[in-house]
C-alpha cells in the first residue's frame, strides 16, 4: 500500500500534468501563432504546428514516464530527476514572468506550483520510508 505522501504527489503531480495539458488546448491559438512565428523566422515556416503537437505529446510522455518511475517503480534517481527538471521550469517561469507576462502563462504556472507542492510530498518521512523499503512480492504496492 502506498503511503499518504506518495498519494498525495500522485493527486497533484498527474493533475499538475492535466492543468498543463488544459492549458495548452485553451490557449492554443496563440502558442501556435508564436510557435509558427518563431519557427518561420528561423526558415521552418511549415512546421510549427507539427513540431508544437509533437512538443506536447513528449512533454507529457516524459512526465507520465517521470510519475510511473517514481510512484510504481519507487526509482530514487527519476525524485532527483524531477526536481532537477522542475527547478529548471521555476527558473524559466520566473524569467518569462519578468520579460513578458502574459495571461495564458497562468495554467503553466498553476502546474509548475502544483509540481513544486507534489515534489515536496515526496520527501515527507513516510515517502522517505517507501522509497527505502525493498519492493517486494507481486508488485502491488
Amino acid at each position: 500500500m502506498k503511503p499518504a505522501s506518495i498519494r498525495k504527489f500522485d493527486w497533484l503531480y498527474l493533475g499538475s500534468v492535466a492543468i498543463g495539458l488544459l492549458g495548452v488546448a485553451l490557449n492554443y491559438g496563440a502558442i501556435a501563432s508564436l510557435t509558427e512565428a518563431d519557427l518561420a523566422s528561423q526558415g521552418y515556416a511549415d512546421m510549427g504546428v507539427g513540431v508544437l503537437i509533437a512538443g506536447v505529446l513528449f512533454g507529457i510522455a516524459i512526465s507520465l514516464a517521470l510519475w510511473f518511475m517514481i510512484s510504481v517503480l519507487r526509482i530514487g534517481l527519476a525524485k532527483w530527476l524531477l526536481v532537477v527538471l522542475t527547478a529548471w521550469s521555476v527558473v524559466t517561469s520566473g524569467v518569462a514572468i519578468v520579460a513578458n507576462f502574459d495571461v495564458t502563462m497562468v495554467w503553466g504556472l498553476v502546474s509548475t506550483v502544483m509540481t513544486v507542492l507534489a515534489i515536496w510530498f515526496l520527501f515527507q518521512p513516510d515517502a522517505t520510508a517507501w522509497f527505502a523499503e525493498k519492493k517486494g512480492g507481486n508488485g502491488a504496492d
